[in-house]
């Protein structure tokens, strides 16, 4: 395993982001948030990795939205599209995602509702989110993570975000109603992912994973014995949420706490994944480009 300096694994900080709808910060995630901010997701840096990577801590709904996907997002000058995948690390009891239009609710009614200023979350398909559970959000899919979810997020490196409804809160912000018209479209791909098939590598088993032409999440539990991983050939971030891990090297280890990003860059060379001393297992999240 040789492995230059420059590229071998290491930690990436977070970036906190204020949010009207987020906490205090997530300090079992080890998530700070500044004396007096309102953080709701914390950011990876995207000139470290090709992706956006976020943490969400949704103490309240967030806005009912969708965004454009790559052909719209070219045609208003934008640089792409947005679609993401989520991972639920906590949720409350009662804790909801909305994802999809219900069956039969078609997009002109749903516009024309929220264009009267109705809360249309009745018109949207309902989940009951627990930890582990994977969900996909293709383009143009309207939907909203609820109260009382933390979540780590993966999408295409765009903030652009057509909202329809958000919920009555003071101040009030815009609502982007002829973008999101240009935008809805249903896509069956939509919602929650069931588990992986049964499958274990070497002391890694896969629980769940979500790929598209944009990016692949996949929701790892490592066993006491470890994995070697061979060298990837695109670079990927992992993140411990449950459990501690150690991410080992050619030079060294980084050591993953919940909450902890490890990038490994392409040039890395094998790694070795592992629970720390005392540890039976550990659940990761694993993403990286297709």
């Amino acid at each position: 395993m040789n492995a230059r300096h420059d590229a071998a694994p290491r930690l990436l900080a977070a970036r906190p982001v204020e949010r009207p709808w987020g906490g205090r910060g997530l300090p079992e995630f080890s998530l700070p948030a500044p004396a007096g901010a309102t953080i709701g997701e914390w950011w990876l840096p995207t000139d470290e990795f090709p992706l956006l990577v976020k943490v969400i801590d949704a103490r309240e709904n967030l806005s009912i939205q969708l965004h454009p996907d790559d052909e719209l997002a070219r045609r208003k000058g934008l640089p792409c599209g947005k679609s993401e995948a989520w991972l639920v690390l906590q949720a409350a009891p009662g804790a909801r995602i909305f994802l999809g239009l219900r069956e039969g609710v078609d997009a002109e009614p749903f516009l024309s509702a929220a264009a009267a200023g109705a809360d249309v979350s009745p018109l949207l398909r309902v989940f009951m989110p627990r930890p582990g559970d994977l969900f996909f959000v293709p383009p143009g899919t309207v939907h909203a993570i609820g109260a009382g979810l933390v979540i780590l997020e993966v999408q295409q490196v765009s903030d652009t975000t057509y909202r329809v409804f958000d919920w009555n809160r003071e101040p009030r912000r815009p609502l982007h109603l002829a973008d999101a018209r240009l935008a809805l479209r249903a896509d069956p791909r939509a919602g929650l992912v069931p588990p992986a098939a049964p499958q274990e590598t070497a002391g890694l088993r896969l629980r769940a994973s979500v790929a598209c032409e944009h990016f692949r999440l996949e929701a790892l539990e490592v066993a006491a014995q470890g994995a070697v991983q061979p060298r990837a050939p695109r670079a990927e971030v992992w993140f411990c949420w449950q459990g501690a891990a150690a991410i080992s090297y050619a030079a060294g280890a980084v050591r993953l706490d919940p909450g902890c990003f490890c990038l490994v860059p392409a040039g890395a060379g094998d790694i070795e994944v592992l629970p720390r001393a005392g540890a039976r297992s550990a659940l990761l999240a694993r993403m990286r480009q297709p």
